[in-house]
């Protein structure tokens, strides 16, 4: 590559880093906006609601943290 593709390539990763981060606020965002209309109608939301767009879907979160069994010398 040349050094004027390489500025080129850099350019366009400070760009779309920075349309991540916009993204990023947007989403957080909306779900600050919509997690109580989600806790409403928690079933409703389970099995899909149909908007113009498409279905909005809301789904289960799992976070677990896995840890490796540690046995005590005793």
């Amino acid at each position: 590559m040349t050094k004027t593709e390489i500025g080129e390539a850099r350019t366009n990763l400070v760009r779309t880093i920075i349309a991540i981060k916009k993204l990023k606020t947007q989403k957080t965002a909306l779900t600050k906006a919509l997690e109580p209309d989600f806790e409403a109608h928690e079933a409703e939301y389970r099995n899909g609601v149909k908007t113009d767009a498409g279905v909005l879907v809301r789904k289960p979160k799992w976070n677990f943290d896995a840890k490796p069994v540690v046995e005590v010398a005793g």
